[in-house]
């Protein structure tokens, strides 16, 4: 039972070699699977980008042929849309418009009978009398 190492040094060695091809093939494989992965999937992308549109002309041409008019879209609701949009234009031109124009606000000059009531006159205290004018000599 005695066993050469020289024989099974080869055994060991020609096993890694199998054992690296394999994996070198399988690499080569896999790099191939995905590339052929991908172009299926475009090619699978263009062909129901296809059957979509030729479905769509067939609804069409049995719809023509069976007499039902095709449903024609709503243009409504971009009718009201338009309009608000050009009412809420119009509002903020008009009240800028008016804030540019003459239409600020200015107070009159105050005559000097006009003075406004003093602090002392608004907080409820008692004021002390007016002293009597007196003609000056």
């Amino acid at each position: 039972m005695t066993r050469a190492p020289e024989a099974v040094d080869k055994a060991v060695d020609a096993v890694r070699r199998a054992e690296h091809k394999l994996v070198e093939s399988a690499a080569e494989v896999a790099t191939k699977t995905r590339r052929t992965r991908r172009k299926l999937v475009k090619k699978a992308k263009a062909g129901r980008k296809d059957l979509a549109k030729n479905a769509k002309k067939a609804k069409t041409a049995a719809q023509h042929l069976a007499g039902a008019e095709p449903r024609r879209r709503r243009r409504w609701p971009w009718l009201i849309a338009l309009a608000a949009a050009a009412a809420g234009t119009a509002v903020v031109i008009r009240s800028k418009s008016a804030t540019q124009s003459g239409e600020v606000f200015t107070p009159e000059p105050r005559s000097e009978d006009d003075q406004p009531e003093t602090k002392s006159q608004e907080n409820g205290r008692p004021q002390p009398a007016k002293p009597a004018s007196r003609p000056k000599q």
